[in-house]
């Protein structure tokens, strides 16, 4: 033992000892992340790359029967986090884990008729995103949960889980993958790290354009939330976690008309953001809430006007929103935005107790 080491030893048998009541109490912890911005580039086909060991992926551009149109994106993201920590304590104490380490994506995806070329675009954009997602969080993150619901009671679903807000695991319908999606590596109704999330995604995200025209995105993730499908043996068993942050992709063309759905003006919008949050424990700050709506660019969307309830909905969440036309013709740019959004959601994460 050396005097240094020595000194500090009997400094400190004196202080426990006396006590040193006008000294203030040490910090538990000071925290800082560094994360790089993701930026986007329009070229000819989707460039994602991530990692300082360039992880690439290739994503198309839009096909379908709308006047939507696929350009590409280049988004360049670095997984190198920077964490240090000052515990305010003796040299070489040992660190603790601070910020999310899971993260649970749920994909509401509408299925009416209208939506071809942006559930196209979805799929286009979605394996440059979950690259760039999970090189960007290597370092913090180790569990993801990715799943999907629709906008109506879809019957192209499993037996028994054919009820609105229910995770889709098998499709049916006009221009769906029209598969069963199952098995799961983890042997639940969605993907995880586990699997090949974007052979899975292909699989499950193409929920198809046969369902209603009485759109309810919002209803249906409401409804995810009921204990009743997230208890064992529910349609959504597992999916939903304390532990993780929630990042929900609303995507939906929905326009004020029609029928009375979640983008008629007289529908009661009052209680969405509150259950939302509820379902994260009352923590608005452990969750992203990224809409792709019928909002400025509408040339996509029957009427060619705004949705004031969906853009309302996701503008409710402050900065833990990222909102976004449903007519962009590229989703990229949105996702590597979002990114961002995302990383410092689960750098700044407390897990419950």
């Amino acid at each position: 033992m050396n005097d240094t080491i020595l000194r500090w030893s009997m400094t400190g048998a004196v202080l426990l000892a006396t006590g040193c009541p006008g000294d203030p109490e040490p910090s538990s912890s000071d925290t800082t992340g560094e994360f790089p911005m993701l930026t986007s580039e329009g070229t000819s086909s989707g460039t994602t790359t991530a990692d300082t060991n360039m992880v690439t992926t290739t994503s198309t551009g839009t096909t379908g029967s709308t006047s939507s149109s696929g350009t590409g994106d280049t988004t360049e993201g670095n997984d190198t986090q920077s964490f240090t920590f000052d515990l305010g304590v003796l040299p070489d104490a040992p660190e603790f884990d601070q910020g999310c380490r899971k993260v649970d994506f749920l994909f509401v995806i509408d299925n009416s008729g209208s939506m071809t070329a942006q559930q196209m675009q979805l799929q286009n954009s979605f394996p440059g995103f979950i690259t760039a997602m999970q090189a960007t969080l290597e370092d913090s993150v180790d569990s993801y949960h990715v799943g999907v619901i629709t906008s109506d009671n879809y019957n192209g679903n499993a037996p028994g889980c054919q009820t609105l807000g229910d995770l889709v695991s098998k499709t049916a319908g006009g221009n769906s993958s029209n598969m069963d999606c199952t098995p799961f590596a983890e042997g639940h109704r969605f993907a995880t790290e586990m699997d090949d999330l974007t052979t899975k995604f292909e699989c499950i995200g193409r929920v198809g354009t046969s369902g209603s025209g009485t759109e309810q995105p919002i209803t249906a993730l409401l409804a995810s939330f009921d204990p009743a499908k997230r208890g064992v043996g529910g349609c959504n068993e597992a999916f939903l976690r304390d532990d993780a942050i929630l990042v929900v992709v609303v995507i939906t063309d929905d326009p004020p008309a029609g029928t009375l759905d979640d983008a008629n003006l007289m529908t009661d919008t009052s209680t969405w953001y509150d259950s939302v949050v509820a379902a994260k424990n009352g923590d608005p700050e452990a969750m992203v809430v990224i809409g792709f709506v019928p909002w400025m660019n509408v040339s996509c969307v029957p009427l060619n006007i705004e949705s004031p309830n969906l853009v309302g909905f996701v503008q409710s969440f402050g900065a833990q929103g990222v909102l976004a036309s449903v007519c962009e013709p590229d989703y990229g740019p949105i996702f590597a935005q979002a990114v961002d959004t995302i990383v410092t959601t689960c750098e700044n994460f407390e897990p419950p107790a």
